[in-house]
């Protein structure tokens, strides 16, 4: 009899050690701001860094470029009691207050990639877009021998890399006196505005020796605009991002669409590691 209640008793401690096993001590909710490769490739290196960990849970949620979504997921993700955020803000304005709010109730918020506009943040982890923006601008000058005329396709205008690789590559040209921006659109980081966008520039200017694309979504919608054209011999077009895989950027050097690609890290292990 003894036996058997010392069994029972044992096979009881298995059962609340395998439930506390199965119970996360820690639940990390990740807030993206978009739907796309490059947030895909992060997100899949967030996901197996996490397995790493004994005790820690990740939920993502996607806001498809959209604030009022995202400001909805943070709001989701504070509801449940998340013991950390990691929040890449759509747009650095509409964003700020949100994620002040959730560092005020005391969660640690990391930010990747996508800046606010206060503080109140616990970390920040990203490559440094104003230096990138630079380095395209270098290029770009050194591959038209300091002359020539650009046209600057830009990311969502309201997100701080936008901002910044726009500012980093002004700051880089602006030493090349017969170097020229001639015209700049906002191609909110897809490839479908770009085009569209372009088509204008096109039949706004009859010389342009470079395109500037913020990534390498908008530089191939750049790129077929200038095609339907047929202008695309006229200019080089240069983007950002540098993921392999079928219809990325190395593909596309690869490819002769664009002239360059510059390497925009994903760091999704690095953000699991910090949080």
């Amino acid at each position: 009899m003894r036996y058997f209640r010392w069994t029972a008793i044992l096979l009881c401690l298995i059962g609340i050690t395998a439930c506390r096993q199965d119970t996360p001590r820690f639940r990390i909710g990740v807030a993206q701001c978009s739907d796309d490769s490059w947030r895909h490739k992060m997100n899949d290196e967030i996901l197996r860094e996490a397995m790493f960990y004994d005790g820690v849970s990740v939920e993502i949620r996607s806001a498809g470029d959209d604030n009022r979504r995202q400001a909805e997921d943070i709001h989701y993700f504070m509801d449940k009691g998340m013991d950390l955020l990691i929040i890449s803000a759509n747009e650095a304005a509409p964003m700020t207050p949100i994620v002040e709010e959730a560092y005020r109730k005391g969660i640690p918020v990391i930010t990747v990639d996508r800046k606010i506009l206060s503080d109140k943040y616990t970390a920040y982890i990203g490559a440094d877009n104003y230096e990138i923006g630079r380095a395209v601008g270098n290029y770009i000058a050194s591959r038209l021998k300091g002359k020539g005329n650009i046209v600057e396709l830009t990311g969502l205008s309201g997100s701080t890399p936008a901002m910044e690789r726009h500012q980093g590559f002004m700051a880089a040209i602006s030493h090349f006196p017969e170097i020229k921006l001639i015209d700049k659109a906002d191609a909110a980081w897809e490839r479908g505005p770009a085009e569209v966008e372009m088509d204008s520039m096109l039949r706004r200017h009859s010389k342009i020796d470079a395109v500037y694309a913020h990534n390498d979504r908008i530089a191939p919608g750049a790129y077929q605009a200038a095609k339907k054209a047929g202008r695309e011999k006229e200019m080089i077009f240069v983007g950002i991002d540098a993921l392999p895989g079928k219809g990325n950027g190395l593909e596309l050097v690869l490819d002769s669409v664009l002239d360059a690609t510059f390497i925009y890290p994903t760091n999704g292990d690095k953000v699991l590691q910090l949080a």
